[in-house]
Formats: structure tokens, sequence, C-alpha cells
């Protein structure tokens, strides 16, 4: 490698990560973000003739990941949550659905926000702009305005450095920010994104200690005394999911009563900008725990308002996190 590719590869490292967050806000998958990143890094280089200043990189490395992920678009179906793509399960105790893939969102690690700051031009925090009930309503927007709202509200970019990238007049860009702001306020129920973030750190803190508690020691009682009468459950890639505090506690009864006692770890991480779980299950005594699920859980009034069980073993490596954790010995 010459000393010119190594100072353009070094450029480019500084920008991956918001990159990378922006194919995931674009695609709503982890996974599909990673190759898109490197898809839109191997674009860069082989033209990196075209980017006349070094200061411009980060806008001329937008344009390239928005058109790597507007031609990912074009060739796949959107990503959904369950409870957005068909009614919820109507029996008391339902069988949990075979697994879809590709078809729902997946959940982004914190850690990818690491060296990032949205623009002072931008609409959104950043960690609003993860959010995953923002992320979701993305999903319902066509690719053009999906692309044109993040450019415009997330990225920062100007109305015309937006009409730019995507090739569109500018006359057309506004009308497609227009309707995707629109689209998205609507779908987070007119809530400001500041909504998303917790009012009082300390009662949360303390609501996500009781219920890791109740979790790891298959308390059931302490378990449905923290869900709020709305709570809702989902378990990508499956499309089951429950609605409604009595069908969750007939849910939750259910299948802590099926569950040995220390079966299940449950460790605090952090996804999309707010808390996490990431559950490990030992199927036996003296077992080691393996990685089933990365759990994210809203927050509506002092009490559980969504649990998103995303079991997907596979995003141990997306999260840092450890296949296996040792056995532990339990009376």
């Amino acid at each position: 490698m010459t000393n010119t590719d190594d100072r353009f590869s070094k450029l480019l490292e500084r920008h991956e990560n918001e990159i990378r967050l922006h194919c995931y806000r674009m695609l709503g998958s982890s996974h599909d973000s990673d190759d898109m990143l490197q898809e839109t890094l191997t674009r860069a280089f082989r033209a990196k003739e075209t980017l006349a200043h070094e200061e411009s990189a980060r806008a001329w490395l937008y344009r390239i990941a928005t058109n790597v992920c507007l031609d990912e678009l074009a060739r796949r179906k959107k990503r959904l949550l369950p409870r957005e793509a068909g009614p919820p399960a109507m029996e008391p105790n339902p069988a949990i659905g075979p697994p879809e893939p590709d078809a729902y969102l997946e959940p982004c690690p914190d850690t990818w926000l690491e060296g990032t700051s949205a623009d002072a031009g931008a609409r959104y925090e950043l960690r609003e702009a993860v959010a995953l009930a923002f992320v979701a309503a993305l999903q319902h927007l066509t690719p053009p305005q999906r692309a044109t709202l993040l450019l415009r509200d997330v990225v920062g970019f100007s109305a015309e450095e937006t009409s730019k990238a995507l090739a569109l007049g500018l006359e057309a860009t506004n009308s497609a920010l227009f309707r995707a702001r629109s689209a998205v306020k609507s779908k987070i129920s007119g809530k400001e994104p500041s909504a998303f973030a917790s009012s009082n750190r300390a009662n949360l803190d303390a609501l996500l200690e009781r219920y890791l508690r109740a979790w790891n020691e298959l308390d059931i009682d302490a378990f449905v005394e923290l869900l709020h009468d709305e709570v809702a459950t989902t378990m990508p890639p499956a499309g089951t999911w429950i609605a409604g505090l009595a069908a969750n506690a007939g849910f939750y009864r259910a299948m802590f009563a099926a569950q040995r006692r220390g079966s299940f770890v449950a460790v605090p991480t952090a996804a999309n900008g707010g808390p996490a779980f990431a559950f490990y299950r030992s199927t036996a005594v003296k077992e080691p725990f393996r990685l089933r699920a990365i759990q994210l859980v809203g927050v509506r009034d002092g009490q559980i308002s969504s649990i998103d069980h995303f079991m997907l073993p596979e995003l141990a490596t997306v999260f840092g996190l450890p296949d296996t954790l040792e056995a532990r010995t339990f009376p």
C-alpha cells in the first residue's frame, strides 16, 4: 500500500462508525449494515480520485453509502417489528412461530455510537436517531423518503447537499422530506424525539435492577408487577407477539414455570440508545450458559411497556459479547 493509500484508508476509518449507523438506519439490520459499510469503503477506495478535498470526505462518504443502501433496498423487503407486521397472538399461551429470516428489525449495540456525534444542523440527537421506535418508523418510508429524512434531519445535510446526493431536484427532495417527517411523526404517535429519553435516571436504574433480578430469580410475581397495562412482547425473528398486561402475564407465568431455577443469566448491556440485556441459558445443571437473545426494553410511566426479545445468538459478534458463560451451580 502506498503512502497515499494509507493516508486515504485512515481518512475513511475516521468516519466508519457514523457510516455504519447510517446504513443501519437505512436497512434496519445490524448484519447488513456491516456488509454495506464494507461495500461503501470499497466503492470509496475505487473512486478516491473523485474526492476533491479531505474536508469534504464526510459528505462524500454519506453520498456513497446512501446509494449503496438504496441499491440494496431495491433488492429486498423492508424489515419491521412483529407488532407492525400482523395482529397479536390471541390464544392464552401461544406457540412461538417459526423464524422468518430477514423479515424483522435487528438491534444495534451502543458501542457503534462511540466516536460519533450529531451534526449541529441535525434535527435528532444521536441516541434518539437510533431508538428502536425511530428506526422502526423509518422502515415504513419509501427508500428515497428514508434517505432524504436521514440526510437532512440526522446527518445534517442542507437541502442542496441532499438533492445532489440523491440526484433529485430540489423540489422533489423537499417534497420527500415533508412526507417523511409527517409519516415518522405519525408512527411515533406525535411525540417529540426527546420522549424516548428517560427524565429520571435514578428511577429508571432502580426499575431495571428490579427487572433484572426478577428474570435471574425467575420471580414471576415481581416480574408482572413491573409491567405496564399496555405492555407488548415481541420475539424476532419469530412473528409471534403478545399484547396487553393480561396476555403477557399469562405468557410469562407459563414460561417462567417451565424453566429450571438458575437456567437463565441476564446480563445488562445497551442497544439502540437504551437499556438492553443479553440473555444466556443453560440447558442442564453445570452446563455452560449460551447466548440466546438480546432483549431491549421500553419504559413508560415508570413501568416496562415493551419487551423486544431478539432471539438471534449470532448477535454475540455484533455486540462484542461472549458466546458462552461459565457454568454456575445453583441449589
